[in-house]
């Protein structure tokens, strides 16, 4: 399970969570050797401010050889992207994002994470956060 958890002003993920109407949740994409995860969070329930979100993206890697990936991102307004990390069988990348301007980023209130990797493009399903 996943839980978007704030530690200065920095997202993590640590176990799992369930979408909150309103207030954002978790979706995740089972690959062929792994998952790709993503949370994002209505910042109202992580520091009281209604006026951004805050999310992460995780790929924990089950099996394969070894791929080179960049978590991101993505809103109606932006892309959001992490450094290209190499990850093997049984091992997890994230990334946070921060705090992100709902008004600036995602009026329309959504956001999906993705994968740029060697082996192709993923994507999870979208999150609302409003």
């Amino acid at each position: 399970m996943l839980t978007i958890v704030a530690v200065s002003a920095a997202l993590v993920f640590a176990g799992t969570a369930t979408a909150f109407a309103g207030t954002g949740g978790t979706t995740s994409t089972k690959l062929s050797n792994g998952t790709l995860k993503f949370e994002a969070r209505n910042g109202s329930v992580i520091d009281g401010n209604s006026s951004v979100f805050y999310s992460a993206t995780e790929y924990d890697k089950s099996s394969g050889s070894k791929v080179y990936a960049t978590l991101k991102m993505e809103t109606s307004n932006a892309r959001f992207s992490d450094t290209e990390k190499a990850v093997s069988a049984g091992q997890s990348i994230s990334h946070s994002f921060g705090a992100k301007s709902i008004a600036k980023y995602a009026p329309d209130c959504w956001a999906v994470g993705l994968m740029d990797a060697s082996t192709g493009k993923y994507y999870t399903p979208h999150v609302s956060f409003c």
